[in-house]
């Protein structure tokens, strides 16, 4: 009898109870062995060298993205970068092709420039071969 009273069924006489805890254990050892066995990390030819060998070091000034300021001037804009100046999309890009483009371009416009001046210095950017684009606006 149980200890509610019934009678146990003879199928689960005849199969047998399995102990729960001990397939609960087996469970949880498993899962340990997983994750101690499993490699989480970068294998170490993967994980790039921090060092600097000598006369490798990296000047400050090539972190530094060119700058385009676009500023309203009478009925259009004048893009500027640095001391180049020009007025058209087409020698913006000539003059962006000729700087280097691995620090990237940074767009920054007054806050009366009109914003097809901004989107066509994207496009001049993008079309000299800078991948790393990014406006700023400049601060009213």
């Amino acid at each position: 009898m149980t200890a509610f009273g019934g009678k146990k069924s003879e199928r689960s006489r005849r199969l047998g109870a399995l102990p729960l805890i001990s397939l609960i254990d087996v469970v949880f050892l498993l899962l340990i062995y997983f994750l101690v066995t499993s490699d989480f990390s970068q294998e170490e030819r993967r994980i790039p060298s921090a060092l600097q060998t000598e006369g490798g070091g990296i000047r400050s000034v090539e972190f530094q993205p060119q700058i385009i300021d676009i500023v309203p001037a009478g009925d259009g804009v004048r893009f500027i970068i640095g001391q180049l100046e020009t007025g058209e999309q087409a020698a913006l890009t000539t003059m962006l092709a000729r700087l280097p483009r691995e620090p990237g371009v940074a767009i920054r416009a007054e806050p009366d420039a009109p914003v097809w001046a901004i989107a066509a210095a994207l496009q001049a950017a993008k079309d000299a071969g800078f991948e790393k684009r990014s406006y700023v606006p400049r601060e009213p």
